[in-house]
């Protein structure tokens, strides 16, 4: 049987389309396998002979001025005039200095030109006074920033032993079309921000100290729509700020005659002990060419030798293409994180003059069909690493920095929150950006799986003019990313349907994958073939209880918004403002919400009433809460169909692109939020959860919940799952207990457990793992009927979502500041605290269960990090919680329960 990946494979790559000449006779070289000689000897010369011209550059802005334009021709505006500061005789005293990488807003900041544009109402007040086109919606408008071009300058030294000689010119990231300039005379134009362009300037190089470079920025398009660039800045998400700039490294290289490049290492066979590798290289002769003996090392992890040969390569002038398969000895498996160890093997080849390294995990991984959704209109969505069928948990990446300011360490501290909550796929979501070599060096290294989307979201230029630029990025995004193990998918961008002209865009993009990286699948767009994203919960007002009803093969998107907390928004705007409930219009309010609206925290508000919402401390733990649970009940359900008719879900999403309230469930600041620590225990590894239709019922009626257990291990578990139903005293109504055997990578419904309701007052779930001594493996509790909806809510709840959006916002959150907190009314506890040694302690020492506990004051700080929060703990239970301070202080820690007061906690 055929799937999806079948037919659209043959259809690309029997597809004549192209955007650029070089890229398709490039792609389609033909390779040969030379003759291979083992052989002994020194470690390899790899370095390159580079200057790099990061640091500091000149920048100054000017009118997007046009010299020959129809508007000339007739009376009436006409465009400005444009400037010529490419000359080497313009005066730039007056430029500021801005850093390289960076972007041009990041610039602007630091010299104090404009205030921070991601802090309180700066970028607001600037589109409401000054954005353009007026006549659009505030967020959509452009800044002054974004309206003009920018130009960067920098002079150079070129060392004296270069001169006459070969050098390159190469951009690494060029944020977005921009012209270039050498000592005045014109030497590129580029559009792109994935690398290039790469420029041979041997010629126009004076070696004097006097050498400039000039590069000037073009504004960025109106519209993201077919543009490979991060696109939630233009407006339509959360957040404002179309980045420019040069945002990656820039360097002059000197150039062999004979140079090797674009090197690509894969794995034939992958067994623990034995593995073979492909290693595939290209060489280009600047001169006549000739013998090329290629010389190619493999050093295992421990910087050992395990291989050293020399393949008997003829290079013609230009550009060829060569591979060998090597054997590796007493090979070690990459796995994802959980299911083994990460080892990282280097490889390196060389000819004379010219080398290049690689850092690889040696595994495979291939896509099979799920045995209960399968055919040519479904992609292959079963996931099987190095032969080990798995079901993945994990969530969407946004980049964290559109000012490319902060540097690498809050990626950092993510994927480690990520690796801690067993988040073991991200889809670097195609709204967003292509990850940096850092990014895929630590997810090689964590064990963690990506998805790369390009950056196009949401309908493609049909118009063919970016066509060639598309092509162009593929080629280098591929070539740059493809030996990274933890890659395992590329996905043709974000809510990309059909369009009436064709995917001219996405089928070029799909060939190029498939010719440069043939070792993975490529996905025209998530959602499609099978993956579903939903937001009738949130952006239509359904209720959490209509994800029941959405059970795909891979959840690709899903989720509600929620707040940050209140020491995070208090840097980002006036901490005045929080003291005022309803929130005022203020545009640092309106520019830090979903959607740029308040109506969104109506929209929050629908999710988060546990209790009466009257302030911004109540709101910002419900909507965090609320998030977190609406996450579990659509996540836990797909894991209970794992590996017949699921195989993963991504839920929206891990990170934030700017500060303010998102779906994220770490804040721009790497704060966790509550739903952060809710999908740590809903992803544990080894878990038990209950899987229900509905949480509001009547009196009468009859709950049943299906409890699961999951073992998303390589390990065999025997353990024994129980569940616990309360109802609002804390008398049982029902329990039952079970013991499992699992296998590795096994999942069984354990139990159905069923009670008839004898009121509609607030029922808790508790539902255990526990080993065989007893010990607790897994714990979670739920909470139904937990949000009794006043006549007043049930009224405006039922109108349609466009109805509302016009009504003041104290009219909207009205019917949810009254009314009871079912779940803070329930018999009261006491709980103690202590820590000592890295360790927090809590207990239970009441007599009736504490539902939901919370950890108070964790402070932010990159490497940080608490290893539980928003739990449940029996009456007696006591609960060791690990945590990292990372240099940070705690100097209010406090426990608390809805159902206990707050102790702080002693030594």
């Amino acid at each position: 049987m055929t799937s999806l990946d079948d037919r659209e494979r043959a259809r690309s790559l029997a597809s004549p389309l192209y955007g650029d000449r070089w890229v398709q006779d490039h792609a389609t070289l033909p390779v040969s396998a030379p003759p291979v000689s083992a052989r002994g000897g020194g470690a390899l010369a790899v370095d390159r002979d580079v200057v790099p011209l990061d640091g500091e550059w000149l920048l100054a802005g000017a009118p997007a001025g046009r010299e020959f334009a129809i508007e000339r021709w007739f009376a009436g505006p006409r465009p400005p005039a444009p400037v010529g500061w490419h000359r080497p005789d313009t005066d730039r005293s007056d430029w500021i200095r801005a850093a390289v990488p960076g972007t041009v807003q990041a610039a602007l900041t630091a010299a104090g030109e404009i205030p921070d544009p991601l802090l309180h109402d700066h970028t607001h007040a600037e589109l409401v006074a000054h954005g353009a086109p007026a006549e659009w919606p505030w967020h959509f408008r452009r800044t002054r920033v974004e309206e003009q071009q920018w130009w960067y300058a920098r002079r150079f030294d070129v060392p004296a032993s270069w001169l006459g000689q070969r050098v390159r010119l190469s951009f690494d990231g060029v944020d977005d079309a921009a012209s270039f300039w050498l000592n005045g005379e014109p030497i590129a134009r580029h559009s792109g921000m994935y690398g290039g362009p790469d420029i041979d300037v041997t010629a126009l190089l004076r070696g004097d100290g006097t050498d400039e470079i000039v590069v000037r920025i073009d504004p960025p398009p109106r519209d993201w729509h077919g543009v490979l660039k991060p696109s939630p800045g233009w407006g339509w998400h959360y957040g404002h700020l179309i980045s420019m700039g040069i945002w990656r490294a820039v360097r002059l290289e000197r150039v062999p005659d004979l140079e090797l490049e674009d090197l690509f290492v894969s794995t034939v066979h992958a067994a623990e002990g034995a593995a073979r590798i492909r290693v595939q290289w290209d060489l280009t002769a600047h001169t006549d060419g000739g013998a090329a003996p290629t010389r190619i090392r493999v050093l295992d992890p421990d910087g050992t030798v395990v291989s050293d040969v020399t393949a008997q390569v003829v290079a013609a002038r230009g550009t060829s293409r060569h591979a060998v398969e090597i054997d590796v000895p007493d090979a070690r498996l990459w796995w994802p994180f959980g299911y083994g160890a990460q080892p990282l093997y280097r490889v390196e080849a060389a000819v004379d003059g010219s080398a290049r390294t690689a850092s690889i995990g040696i595994r495979t991984v291939e896509m099979r069909a799920l045995p209960e959704v399968s055919g040519d209109d479904v992609y292959d969505w079963r996931f099987v690493v190095n032969g080990r069928p798995l079901f993945l948990k994990g969530a969407n990446w946004c980049f964290t920095d559109p000012m490319a300011r902060r540097g690498f360490d809050v990626d950092r501290h993510i994927l480690d929150l990520c690796v801690r909550a067993n988040l073991q796929m991200l889809r670097a979501w195609g709204g967003g950006t292509v990850e940096s070599d850092a990014f895929y060096d630590e997810c090689d290294r964590r064990g963690i799986l990506v998805l790369q989307e390009f950056p196009l979201s949401f309908g493609l230029d049909a118009t063919g003019a970016t066509l060639a630029t598309v092509d162009a990025q593929a080629s280098r995004i591929v070539r740059r990313l493809r030996s990274h193990p933890s890659l395992v998918m590329w996905g043709g961008g974000n809510e990309n349907p059909d369009t009436v002209s064709g995917d001219d865009l996405l089928t070029v993009i799909g060939t190029r994958v498939r010719q440069y990286d043939p070792t993975r699948p490529f996905h025209r767009t998530d959602p499609w073939g099978g993956s579903e994203h939903y937001y009738g919960v949130y952006h239509e007002g359904h209720p959490v209880e209509a994800y029941a009803t959405h059970v795909p093969p891979v959840f690709g998107e899903y989720g509600l918004s929620s707040q940050c907390d209140l020491d995070s928004m208090a840097r980002f705007l006036d901490p005045a403002l929080l003291e005022q409930w309803p929130p005022p219009a203020h545009g640092a309010i309106l520019q830090h919400q979903a959607q740029f609206s308040l109506f969104d925290l109506f929209k929050q508000a629908r999710y988060a009433h546990y209790g009466p919402l009257t302030d911004w401390a109540t709101f910002v733990e419900y909507s965090q809460l609320a998030q977190g649970d609406a996450l579990r009940f659509a996540s836990e359900r797909l894991r209970a169909h794992a590996g017949t008719r699921t195989s993963a879900y991504w839920f929206y999403k891990v990170g934030e692109v700017f500060p303010g309230a998102s779906w994220a469930i770490v804040d721009y600041y790497g704060r966790a939020k509550l739903s952060y620590y809710r999908a740590r225990q809903f992803g544990a590894a080894q878990s038990a959860f209950a899987v229900y239709d509905r949480t509001a019922l009547e009196a009468g009626e009859v709950l049943s919940a299906e409890v699961h257990a999951s073992n998303d291990t390589p390990h065999p578990l025997t353990a024994t799952v129980s569940a616990r139903l309360y109802d609002a005293r804390f008398g049982v109504i029902a329990e039952r207990s079970a013991s499992v055997d699992l296998d590795a990578d096994a999942h069984a419904r354990a139990f159905t457990l069923a009670a008839e309701l004898p009121d509609d007052g607030p029922l808790v779930l508790a539902v255990y793992l526990r080993d065989a001594d007893g010990a607790r493996i897994s714990s979670a509790w739920y909470a139904l009927n937990a949000q009794p909806k006043s006549a007043e809510a049930t009224a405006i709840e039922a109108l349609p979502l466009d109805e509302l959006a016009d009504r003041p916002i104290e009219e909207l959150l009205a019917p949810y500041a009254t009314g009871p907190a079912p779940l803070k009314e329930q018999p009261r506890t006491r709980l103690e605290a202590r820590w000592g040694d890295g360790v927090l302690r809590v207990r239970n020492v009441g007599d009736v269960p504490a539902p939901l506990v919370l950890v108070d004051g964790f402070p932010t700080a990159f490497g940080a990090w608490l290893d539980d929060n928003a739990f449940g703990l029996e009456a007696g239970e006591e609960r060791a919680i690990a945590f990292a301070l990372a240099g940070a202080t705690w100097p209010d820690a406090r426990v608390r329960a809805w159902n206990a007061d707050a102790v702080e906690v002693s030594a």
